[in-house]
């Protein structure tokens, strides 16, 4: 393992919702293997807990990495030391989406937030759609059960806030652009639903789109009373000057 924080963060579809991106998603995994290789070596992990280890999500997962990667998942059952082991040797790890709220005091109450922070700063490829995808970074402006949104606390690999399906989710992306706007919320990314970000240790390396239907994620940041939105660009520093409330 190299050591370096690296998150691939994907705002939803992918493998789990194969039918929404026509299959042209499997250019995201396709992407995310390649940041380690050669794949005949891989083994990569799978955990399903923000949506209760969801059979169809569970056989997705090892239908697409059937062949590419040796592949295992943790159960929703599993305590601290079950998830020790997992993690020992994996390559990659991605988290599937869901319930977010649910899934973070779950890892937090059983143990396991600590055991992923402290892999992923090993060098452990953190990978995830949606929930997933959003988990690593501090802010998090989350669904509620009454479809309000709240503010809550990530696992903070990355700094600033993100939103997943950002332009196929019209409710989110007016509470994430207001609550940016009004400084409720740290400045942050938007990703829609077929794209995936790699970030290395805070710096964005690359923007990967799969669906070529003009899909892409953004920066969101306060300006007055509006939101300043730019396309999120390669060599971009994530975290920069959030203590103020600036931009990302």
């Amino acid at each position: 393992m190299s050591g370096l924080v690296q998150i691939f963060a994907v705002g939803g579809g992918g493998f789990t919702h194969a039918q929404d991106g026509a299959g042209n998603d499997a250019l995201l995994e396709d992407r995310l293997l390649a940041l380690v290789g050669p794949v005949a070596k891989l083994k990569i992990g799978y955990i399903g807990h923000a949506n209760n280890d969801r059979a169809d999500r569970l056989t997705a997962f090892y239908s697409r990495f059937a062949g590419c990667a040796r592949t295992t998942h943790l159960p929703i059952t599993a305590e601290a030391g079950m998830a020790q082991d997992f993690l020992q040797d994996l390559d990659i790890l991605y988290v599937g989406g869901g319930t977010t709220t649910a899934m973070l005091s779950h890892w937090r109450n059983a143990g396991i937030a600590d055991l992923l922070v402290a892999a992923v700063r090993r060098g452990l490829v953190a990978s995830g759609v949606s929930a997933g995808g959003i988990c690593w970074f501090s802010d998090l402006l989350l669904k509620t059960e009454d479809d309000c949104f709240e503010q809550h606390e990530g696992l903070g690999l990355v700094a600033g806030s993100a939103c997943p399906h950002f332009s196929s989710e019209p409710d989110r992306k007016q509470a994430f652009e207001t609550a940016v706007a009004s400084r409720q919320l740290q400045s942050g990314i938007a990703i829609d639903d077929g794209v995936g970000v790699h970030i290395i240790d805070g710096v964005v390396a690359e923007i990967v789109c799969a669906r070529g239907g003009g899909e892409s994620a953004y920066l969101i940041m306060p300006d007055g009373e509006m939101n300043a939105h730019q396309p999120l660009a390669r060599g971009h520093r994530l975290g920069m000057g959030l203590a103020n409330g600036d931009s990302i």
